[in-house]
């Protein structure tokens, strides 16, 4: 048998190894080598125990030349694998192959026969060796808005969630390493049920690699990651190609295509964001009730004084802005959803909350309200255990962390139901929404249900989710969630969060490696993005200003409902220049000091944007493309 099989298109050459199944990738001049202590491998559970078997532990692998028209690589099958001298029932293909059109490298996992439950994780393929310690050798993570870290960065960086895509942890589904100006992307082409590991103690390298889970307990479907390697590149380099990836895919709307279905985009573009809240109600349950103060666990504020508070921000110039309003249901905010009408009677029941939404239709502000359709509260006047997610050992995952108290997760199969329930409610009161929150759905992990009546795969949540947005979407409303996952970028206008990665937590810290804008070089023309204007805001790193990362991203800014007149003057800056920026694309983003502490952007209309984090200065000026 060959020791290796070669194969390759135009300057890209893989060498991949028989015996040990390793793969070497030869781009221009540089080499991508596995990390040499890797092991393609697969963890499995077995009679409540768990194992790790090699790929190369298989009794029967065959390989063969894999060719198409529109490709060439080499396909391995994997079948005999056994755990304490007893057969287990896996077997699977990998196909390794080269697009013969883009000169992209797909790694495909194909499983072909498991026992339901056995794989608990697939970890293929490996990590390549990047331990080069220059400031200019550097991993790109999509965490969050995003960071790079250097090789060399002596700070331990972990993940934030697990590494799963669609987390905090990769708002987009993809990561890159960049070595001596060469550089690769690798983009999860099966995001729903994957993420990547992460491995940067601050010791000089880095090592990333992706990992496959199950869906309803079984890797059931392909899996398949897409690598692109490049000369002459960055992390601007690998945002260009993600963007026209998603362009190629269909799912790249910007907000100029998304204003010709809802002509209230062009309001908001340009709008303050105005967080306000009605009613606050902690319950003893809740992790956050004050036992000590038990005052502190009731806050309340009219309907009517919120309206008021409104005109006053109109008659000192506030011209136009997007009102967001938590707590407005029965029992204040994150309580007994989705069972969440009337409106707060204390603070003004039906009526009020239509005074509210008037006064925001006269005063040319867009209205929204916080809505949530996956916590699902025991309290709610209709909970039903048997529309709570189940998992796999067919438990009902419970919790009472928020303010509602205790509570299981809605299957996201009847969120539809619950979502046109309630907004049909609320029309026809009269209550007329142009802005929606539909809490959670755009960060948090994609659920599974094992449910007998109504399993549901991670993919199929995040389709049920669409079909929320779209509904929504349909009323003529704005849609919007928390923050920046990019599967549902196509269906909102607006995402209230979108800041960079935080430690020790998110709310306060330091960045995690070197923040950089990552999601804005993709998706800047397709979604409007809020920044807090304060210093060490909620994703914003320990001492630096968010007004100037929201001027530095061509975001808009939160704007306090009883702002002063210097807030309202700094508020106004930010939301012109986004005025002017919003549907452009942001072509570029570079460093302009070894601190890191000077920044600039351009956006495609020649507008560029100068930041200085340590004098707190900006600049915001035009250049030539």
């Amino acid at each position: 048998m060959k020791e290796h099989i070669i194969f390759r298109s135009n300057d890209l050459k893989i060498k991949y190894y028989i015996k040990d199944l390793k793969v070497v990738i030869y781009n221009g001049n540089k080499e991508w080598n596995y990390v040499k202590s890797y092991k393609p491998h697969i963890e499995v559970e077995s009679n409540d125990k768990m194992y790790e078997i090699l790929f190369c532990d298989a009794r029967d692998i065959s390989h063969e030349e894999y060719r198409t028209g529109f490709g060439h690589g080499i396909r391995s099958t994997f079948s005999q694998f056994s755990i304490d001298k007893k057969d287990i029932d896996i077997s699977f293909e990998t196909n390794i192959w080269i697009d013969n059109t883009f000169n992209d490298v797909h790694f495909q996992f194909i499983p072909i026969k498991e026992s339901k439950g056995i794989i608990k994780k697939v970890v293929w393929p490996g990590p390549f060796e990047f331990n080069k310690p220059d400031r200019d050798n550097y991993t790109v993570l999509p965490m969050m808005q995003g960071c790079i870290i250097p090789t060399g960065w002596n700070q331990k960086v972990e993940n934030i969630e697990d590494g799963r895509y669609y987390t905090r942890d990769a708002y987009m589904p993809w990561w890159g390493q960049i070595e001596d100006n060469n550089g690769y992307i690798a983009i999860a082409s099966t995001p729903w049920d994957g993420g990547y590991e992460l491995d940067h103690p601050g010791e000089g390298y880095t090592n990333v690699y992706p990992y496959w889970e199950p869906s309803l307990g079984s890797i059931r479907y392909n899996r398949e990651l897409i690598y692109r390697f490049l000369v002459d590149c960055d992390y601007n380099s690998l945002c260009k190609i993600y963007k026209d990836y998603v362009k190629k895919k269909g799912s790249f709307i910007t907000l100029e295509e998304k204003n010709i279905r809802n002509s209230n985009v062009e309001k908001l573009i340009g709008s303050p964001i105005i967080h306000t809240n009605i009613y606050k109600h902690i319950v003893p349950e809740s992790i956050f009730y004050d036992k000590e103060n038990p005052s502190n666990n009731e806050e309340l504020t009219t309907f009517s004084k919120r309206a008021d508070q409104l005109k006053r921000l109109k008659s000192m110039g506030v011209e136009k802005a997007y009102v967001h309003l938590d707590g407005w249901g029965k029992m204040g905010y994150d309580n007994q959803h989705p069972d969440i009408l009337p409106p707060c009677e204390k603070a003004g029941g039906f009526d009020g909350m239509k005074e509210l939404t008037d006064t925001c239709k006269e005063l040319d502000y867009i209205f929204a309200t916080h809505d949530q359709y996956r916590d699902y509260y025991l309290d709610a006047e209709t909970f039903d255990i048997n529309q709570a997610v189940v998992d796999e050992k067919g438990d009902v995952d419970m919790e009472a962390t928020w303010e509602g108290g205790k509570q299981a997760y809605l299957c996201t199969t009847f969120a539809p139901y619950y979502v046109k329930r309630n907004f049909e409610a609320l029309k026809s009161r009269g209550i007329e929404l142009r802005g929606s929150y539909l809490d959670v759905f755009s960060v948090v992990n994609l659920d599974e249900c094992f449910h007998k009546e109504h399993k549901m795969s991670r993919r199929n949540c995040m389709c049920k989710r669409i079909e929320c947005f779209n509904y929504v979407s349909s009323e003529g409303i704005l849609t919007s969630s928390e923050e920046g996952c990019d599967w549902a970028i196509p269906y909102m206008n607006l995402v209230h969060h979108a800041p960079h990665a935080l430690y020790p937590n998110i709310d306060k810290g330091n960045a995690r490696g070197i923040p950089v804008p990552l999601l804005n070089l993709v998706y800047h023309d397709c979604i409007v993005i809020p920044w807090a204007l304060t210093k060490s805001a909620w994703g914003i790193p320990e001492s630096k200003d968010g007004f100037l990362y929201a001027l530095l991203n061509g975001g808009v800014g939160y704007l306090g409902v009883d702002a002063d007149k210097e807030e309202i003057g700094k508020n106004k800056i930010v939301c012109d220049l986004s005025t002017k920026v919003a549907t452009c694309e942001m072509i570029s983003h570079k460093f302009l000091d070894d601190t890191y502490n000077k920044q600039k952007t351009i956006f495609s209309d020649g507008t560029s944007i100068e930041v200085d984090f340590e004098k707190d200065d900006y600049i915001i000026g035009h250049c030539d493309l």
